[in-house]
């Protein structure tokens, strides 16, 4: 039988020059995400957002706007069913400096600045893709 885990994460949408930051995992997962993390009990999911994005990516953001909500599941293999809700908000550069990161061990992706007009090809869920349209759509 799995365990069952609901996990509240805050993640952000950056668009800077026609450009829109997301994070590239390596293999085997291989995917194109928007920078995200859990959100802590002290934590508004607004600065939640700001830590994961500076943590994830080195950028300093602030939040400009909501976007929206997703919800998904998966399973683990350790078996582990996870029930994850994602705030996602449209953010701004207040530093163009890149820090260096502060990633987890098991966080093996890199960023990948990719031009507005070919990320929904590259972006890797539906989810994600509906949230970068939203995110297009409030930033014009």
């Amino acid at each position: 039988m799995l365990k069952h885990r609901h996990l509240h994460s805050a993640g952000g949408v950056l668009i800077k020059d026609s450009q829109v930051l997301l994070i590239h995992w390596d293999e085997p997962r291989n995917s194109y995400d928007f920078p995200k993390g859990g959100i802590k009990w002290f934590e508004s999911p607004e600065k939640a957002c700001i830590r994961e994005v500076f943590e994830e990516t080195g950028y300093k953001v602030r939040v400009v706007e909501f976007i929206d909500r997703t919800h998904y599941e998966y399973d683990w293999p350790n078996g582990l069913h996870f029930d994850k809700d994602v705030e996602y908000y449209l953010l701004e550069l207040i530093d163009e400096t890149a820090y260096p990161p502060k990633r987890e061990k098991y966080e093996t992706f890199e960023n990948a600045w990719i031009d507005i007009d070919k990320a929904e090809t590259i972006i890797t869920r539906d989810l994600d893709k509906a949230i970068f349209q939203k995110a297009l759509e409030l930033s014009k």
